[in-house]
């Protein structure tokens, strides 16, 4: 499974696709949403990679490392890519054609929230063990282990929260899907219990201290209150919600303002990535991003192929990069270590191995994605939905920067339920006029 092989949630899937195959046997039907443009576009994207892997296949034959050919990889990582944003994105549009357009928003919602209760739970008690020292707690969220595929785990070197995932970068991932589904709360519920999904998404995403979780949950957050400001209804409650924020922070900075001041240290020197000599995780993040643009100078229009930046990178990283860094020597430069190293930033990928064009498609989705979306957000009925997809996919779009795989599911989730929404919507303007 390559890159799934940590992802539990990737064989509840393949379960799921497998009841649609069995589906499609029994009954000779399976939708799909052919009419769709933003679909459209990406699967010119994925023409374009195939286009590129035969234009490049001269080089990509020859090509070895880390005990991995050429051909290989590219086959691994478009069956990577196709499993997701396309076998993936069928199930879920099956699913949500099933289900109706007036229960997509609740059923989905509902999933999300059950899934937040108990990552919360076990966040917070990730937070009393490991910064309050309440080590008495610890035999609690060991019963943790009794859910399916959680393996309890406590970082007490760096005391950063995982919650009932593998790592930090995961819980970070989890926060950023289910952020504007949370948020969409606000919306539709009514009372203080409305604010409880998306308080614990905040608080989540501030005390993990995963940096990613910490930015684009936050930019998340700014992107809702803009579009629901526009909103008349919304508008005195958005001015509250800056207000009560603003109020919160200033209590807590007069009567705790040594803790205030540590944690903004804290979170600005993990940000800086100006200091690449203290802080690895920045100096390779930079180098590798550095090096794919030097590839893509190199092969502009049809770049290098899909999955084959690493094999142009070996001999191309910059000296400041490589030098007294331990995650070149022991893991990206390492043979032994069959795991390539990540390019950190999907957009400068799709530079190195597929050149201006694939970049320009892949932009050219993403457009057509918020457009759609906000045309979803025009109709009363689909308004909800449409601000939930436009604050999904821009988080999505800011991760992107710092990771570069499409194995984000969320991405998928919110292309399916847009498609559907959207190509309903359409019929239902159509049949007015």
């Amino acid at each position: 499974m390559g890159e799934y092989s940590q992802d539990a949630n990737a064989l509840v899937l393949l379960v799921g696709l497998l009841l649609l195959f069995f589906k499609f046997i029994i009954t000779g039907e399976i939708k799909y949403p052919v009419s769709n443009f933003t679909n459209h576009t990406f699967l010119i994207f994925l023409g374009w990679i195939l286009i590129g892997f035969v234009v490049n296949i001269p080089d990509i034959i020859p090509s070895y490392f880390k005990q991995t050919s050429g051909i290989n990889r590219f086959l691994r990582q478009l069956f990577s890519l196709t499993l997701s944003s396309v076998l993936f994105f069928t199930f879920y549009y099956n699913v949500i054609s099933y289900l109706g357009k007036q229960k997509v928003l609740t059923y989905i919602r509902k999933i999300f929230l059950a899934s937040l209760i108990i990552v919360s739970a076990y966040s917070f008690l990730e937070i009393l063990i490991l910064r309050v020292g309440l080590t008495q707690l610890i035999p609690i969220i060991k019963l943790f282990d009794y859910l399916p595929f959680v393996d309890v785990y406590l970082d007490t070197r760096l005391g950063r929260l995982s919650s009932i995932t593998y790592e930090p970068p995961a819980l970070a991932m989890y926060l950023i899907t289910v952020a504007g589904w949370m948020f969409s709360y606000i919306l539709t519920s009514k009372g203080f219990k409305k604010f409880v999904p998306a308080i614990l998404v905040l608080l989540l995403a501030i005390l993990s201290g995963s940096r990613t979780s910490l930015v684009v949950v936050l930019f998340q957050f700014v992107v809702f209150l803009f579009h629901i400001f526009s909103l008349e209804k919304y508008y005195k409650l958005v001015l509250r919600i800056f207000v009560g924020t603003f109020s919160v922070i200033v209590l807590v900075s007069v009567f705790n303002y040594t803790a205030i001041k540590e944690f903004v240290d804290e979170k600005s020197d993990s940000l800086d990535f100006t200091n690449v000599k203290d802080n690895f995780s920045n100096q390779s993040r930079l180098g590798i991003q550095y090096t794919s643009l030097l590839i893509f100078k190199e092969n502009p229009v049809f770049g290098v192929g899909y999955g084959q930046q690493a094999f142009h990178a070996e001999h191309k990283y910059p000296y400041w990069a490589v030098k007294n860094n331990w995650e070149f020597e022991k893991k990206y430069l390492n043979e032994r270590v069959k795991s390539f190293p990540p390019g950190y930033n999907v957009y400068t990928r799709l530079l190195a191995e597929t050149g201006i064009v694939g970049l320009l498609l892949f932009v050219f989705f993403v457009s057509s994605f918020f457009y759609q979306a906000k045309q979803l957000k025009k109709d009363s009925q689909n308004k909800t939905m449409g601000i939930v997809i436009i604050v999904s996919m821009s988080g999505f779009v800011l991760n992107w920067l710092q990771i570069d795989s499409f194995r984000m599911y969320g991405v998928w989730l919110c292309l399916a339920a847009l498609c559907f929404l959207y190509n309903n919507q359409k019929k239902e303007n159509t049949n007015v006029v």
